[in-house]
């Protein structure tokens, strides 16, 4: 995760959340993340991977200052840069 840190990444979890912030810190527990968009996708009729193409077409919209991420319910990262518009 050193590639990662301070870097603006996308938390995908094994529930309906999805975490989009930089990176600041981690440790055995959680995912520390700033300037966080904490996204609840079952609120919504898009899919994850469209929530990410608007995120990456239109930048992140935090709405938390900060978040922690429980590991445990952690199912993919990667960076917002990385995200394939198709």
């Amino acid at each position: 995760m050193k590639d990662y840190k301070n870097e603006k990444i996308v938390i995908d979890t094994s529930t309906s959340w999805i975490y989009i912030g930089t990176l600041v810190d981690e440790d055995e527990s959680y995912y520390y993340l700033k300037d966080a968009d904490a996204f609840d996708i079952s609120e919504t009729s898009l899919s994850k991977h469209e929530y990410l193409m608007m995120i990456k077409k239109d930048g992140i919209i935090p709405n938390r200052k900060s978040v922690k991420v429980l590991k445990s319910k952690v199912v993919g990262i990667s960076l917002v840069k990385d995200i394939l518009e198709k």
